[in-house]
């Protein structure tokens, strides 16, 4: 559905501070530039609420996440005791909904979804925020507020919840394998196929890599979490695959995937494997069909026995 988005500029400035809002929406964006007191003054009654907070420097990628009862207090010791940023966003109800444990569990979710994406240095966060209890109605509420919160960062053109291609490796500057006597060919992979790897189908071209990483785990079992990425590196991930691997925040990934990125890999129970190293980790769903046959040849090499099946 579409949404009207209200910003009032103070003092008619457009990089400064600003309220955003939108139609039929609880959620309120506080973007507050470092030095406008006066602004915070005039705004003392809508921030003296509780409020999930992010203090920014975008210049030097940093960031740091927060919660508070009363907005207004927290700023002004932030403004006194962190020097890093020049920036705040400020997200409140504008209808005093929020509560003290929903905007502790907006702090987690942010931080874990922000940690997720690797595109600010969270340094400055100590220690990753606790998430509270909450329930079942708050936790519907917290995740349609979270939608928000990450629609209108975005819309103030900040990128700490979106993905940082920077953080990976560059896929066009690694070589892929050459694929050699295979008798599949990318056409053969259209559509729904199934894979029967070593004796065992897997009956998606999802779980192609996650197959064959398995397999070669059986056949090397004291492959490292490293060298593991440097076999299946990222070069051969599809256009939407952002990393091969997604290790140590599974849990945080689980959570999150449906309420931010929709992070495409296979995060259920059974698809996690350890390396040889003892590392956790689930694998990408996202290997383009021309890269499936290089996934294969890996499997050709390795002499084990596969065969594709339409479905």
């Amino acid at each position: 559905m579409a949404k009207t988005i209200h910003t009032i500029l103070y003092d008619d400035v457009l990089d400064g501070s600003k309220i955003i809002e939108m139609d039929n929406c609880v959620c309120q964006l506080s973007v507050i530039r470092r030095g406008y007191t006066e602004f915070v003054k005039e705004m003392k009654e809508e921030l003296s609420k509780p409020a999930l907070y992010i203090l920014l420097n975008r210049e030097d990628r940093k960031a740091y996440v927060g919660e508070t009862d009363v907005f207004f207090k927290r700023i002004a010791n932030h403004t006194a005791n962190k020097e890093f940023w020049d920036e705040a966003l400020a997200f409140t109800a504008n209808d005093n909904s929020l509560t003290t444990t929903e905007v502790k569990y907006l702090e987690s979710l942010s931080y874990e979804t922000a940690k997720l994406a690797q595109s600010y240095d969270l340094s400055e966060n100590s220690q990753a925020p606790t998430r509270p209890h909450a329930t079942k109605s708050q936790e519907i509420k917290i995740k349609e507020f979270f939608k928000y919160v990450i629609l209108l960062t975005k819309f103030v053109g900040c990128d700490l919840f979106e993905k940082n291609r920077n953080a990976r490796q560059d896929k066009q500057s690694i070589p892929k394998p050459v694929v050699l006597n295979l008798d599949v060919k990318a056409e053969d992979l259209k559509g729904r196929v199934a894979i029967r790897l070593n004796g065992i189908e897997y009956k998606t071209k999802g779980v192609m890599g996650y197959a064959i990483v398995k397999e070669y785990l059986k056949a090397h079992p004291n492959t490292t979490i490293g060298e593991l990425k440097d076999v299946f590196h990222n070069g051969l991930l599809g256009r939407w695959g952002a990393w091969n691997f997604i290790e140590d925040n599974i849990e945080a990934a689980r959570s999150l995937k449906e309420e931010t990125m929709q992070f495409r890999h296979l995060l259920k129970d059974e698809y996690v494997l350890t390396s040889g190293d003892g590392v956790k980790f689930v694998v990408s769903n996202q290997w383009e069909k021309a890269n499936v046959l290089n996934l294969l040849q890996i499997a050709k090499n390795e002499g084990w026995i596969y065969d594709i099946e339409r479905q």
